[in-house]
């Protein structure tokens, strides 16, 4: 299954500005996600820092994927990256590069 990588950041504009309702924010926002990994819809998250961070996703198609980030914003901006695999991306550069030399 295609695996994605969704690269986040908290979108400060998006978000209450008193901190019990920041508090209350997170705590739902980290609830759904451990919701997602509990289903297997997010194999896993990790951060860069508070605010931002990255998510792994494996999904039939790209579409799935934003499908499953959507709820997240406004709270967070989202940019979605399909990975190619080593042995696929290796086969498929050294066919593109015989291609070239001919």
């Amino acid at each position: 299954m295609p695996k994605y990588v969704v690269e986040f950041a908290a979108n400060p504009a998006a978000w209450p500005s008193d901190p019990k309702q920041v508090l209350a924010t997170w705590e739902g926002v980290l609830d759904g996600a451990e919701m997602l990994i509990k289903e297997g819809l997010i194999a896993e998250i990790n951060w860069f820092s508070g605010i931002e961070g990255f998510a792994i996703i494996e999904a039939r198609t790209k579409a799935d994927a934003v499908g499953i980030v959507t709820p997240f914003f406004p709270l967070f901006s989202q940019q979605i990256r399909e990975i190619v695999a080593f042995d696929d991306a290796k086969q498929t550069i050294i066919a593109g590069l015989k291609k070239a030399v001919g």
